[in-house]
């Protein structure tokens, strides 16, 4: 299970939320607490950089190898890795992959395929096809049909020939038979954020969410001696790069609801191990202090509740009515309760009028100055709008979890998994870049801007 780009910080304001919105915390936590589960530092850095992308991350837990950003399970040689499904599924094992966002997006794709870069979506689909992944949940339709040039491409016929079931809406999804492999894809791109799915009946009806999706997964998996299932909450990070701390921690608590999904499943089959971690940290939120004594901080995070679509679905609205300063001032209120003062909201259409530019660079972005003025209604700062170095929480329960405890590297989880399966194989591995091995020049094409 991947949080995709939660930082601890993130895991922090998401516990803060879950209790003030539920009354309990989120299931790391408990975890991390309770005594019945291994917990580990990992170093998450990639084979180019000590700040990786999600397509390294995934991919050093698949081969054991690192990669350099942007690709997925190939070396700067061009020699490609064997990914944990492909290995898996040569000795017997069912896989699924369930998420958030396109179902051939980086993470997912990372266990599921050797590409050369992430941005090749169109291919990842067709060599998950050709490695007959038996579950694959997610968004990402338009590459499973679109026209490119004059040639129009539709692998959902493609996948249907090779014996698949497909769905596209939760109608369809809700009657997936089990005795058939699934392809689910709901959004053109990525899934809606839960925030904006939850205030919109139409997405409720048509979009299934992520705990939803886990448990079907699961009731078809189970049917099998042994299976792999990945599940990511995607869109936690793509909150996070927008500086949205509604938007995610309302999925981060999603998140957790698909955890309690598996845990449940652990219960009743305690031959099952579970993994439940994040890839990176992304932009690094935190809950500020805040008046006398920090005393308004508290007061200010509780603002966080009253938040009715994410940023993402805010720059819609207000593109639709012009971008107007007025338009703004009344779907801040509307949205989030907060009323900006004069000159806080024309500092803000000034920078979207491109007069100025932030000092730090990596807060130049509209998202990022959103959250910038929203910080001071929710109390929450942020580093940028990137992913960061830190070393992330990994915790495991059930059958095997005492082999994933203490400080790991990435590429550990993948060996770690091997021997569990009884697998005897390791993927072929180089030196980091920059410290000794190829430059950096060398592997450029293979670079994640």
């Amino acid at each position: 299970m991947v949080a995709d780009g939660t930082s601890w910080s993130m895991w922090t304001l998401g516990e803060i939320y879950s209790r003030m919105t539920r009354g309990r915390g989120l299931r790391l936590f408990e975890l991390f607490s309770s005594g019945r589960a291994a917990v580990a530092w990992v170093d998450m850095r990639s084979l180019n950089s000590m700040v990786t992308d999600s397509a390294a991350a995934s991919s050093s837990w698949s081969s054991g190898s690192r990669v350099v950003n942007g690709a997925l399970n190939v070396l700067p040689d061009g020699r490609s890795l064997r990914p944990i499904c492909s290995l898996l599924g040569e000795a017997g094992w069912k896989r699924g992959l369930v998420t958030t966002t396109e179902i051939t997006h980086a993470t997912p794709a990372g266990f599921g395929v050797s590409c050369k870069s992430r941005g090749e979506a169109e291919k990842i689909a067709r060599l998950y096809l050709e490695e007959g992944i038996e579950v694959l949940l997610g968004g990402g339709r338009k590459f499973f049909t679109r026209e490119k040039r004059s040639d129009r491409r539709d692998l959902f016929a493609a996948f249907r020939k090779q014996g698949y079931a497909v769905a596209t809406e939760a109608e369809e999804f809700s009657r997936l038979p089990l005795n058939r492999p699934w392809l689910g894809t709901f959004a053109e791109s990525h899934l809606p954020y839960r925030l904006d799915w939850e205030h919109d009946a139409e997405l409720r009806r048509t979009v299934p969410r992520l705990p939803e999706m886990t448990r079907a997964a699961l009731r078809k998996l189970a049917r099998e001696q042994r299976f792999l299932l990945q599940v990511e909450g995607g869109r936690v990070d793509h909150a996070c790069h927008a500086n949205d701390i509604a938007g995610a921690v309302h999925d981060l608590v999603e998140f957790d609801e698909a955890a309690d999904v598996c845990l449940d499943y652990l219960k009743a089959n305690p031959d099952t191990l579970i993994v439940i971690t994040t890839d990176h940290g992304t932009a690094n939120p935190g809950l500020n202090g805040m008046g006398a004594k920090y005393g308004d901080s508290n007061g200010l995070f509780e603002h966080v509740r009253r938040a009715r679509c994410s940023f993402e679905g805010l720059s819609a609205l207000w593109k639709k009515e012009g971008q107007t300063a007025a338009a703004l001032a009344r779907l801040l209120e509307e949205r989030y309760g907060y009323k900006p003062s004069g000159k806080r909201l024309a500092q803000f259409l000034a920078y979207a009028e491109k007069s100025w530019k932030p000092l730090y660079a990596g807060m130049d972005g509209l998202p990022m100055q959103l959250g910038e003025l929203l910080g001071n209604h929710w109390g929450v700062g942020w580093t940028s709008g990137a992913h960061t170095a830190d070393y992330v929480p990994l915790v495991a329960a059930g059958a095997g979890a005492e082999r994933f405890a203490g400080g790991m590297k990435n590429t550990d989880v993948f060996r770690r998994y091997m021997e569990l399966a009884g697998i005897d194989f390791r993927n072929p591995e180089v030196p980091l870049l920059g410290e000794c091995g190829p430059s950096a020049a060398e592997v450029e094409e293979l670079a994640w801007a």
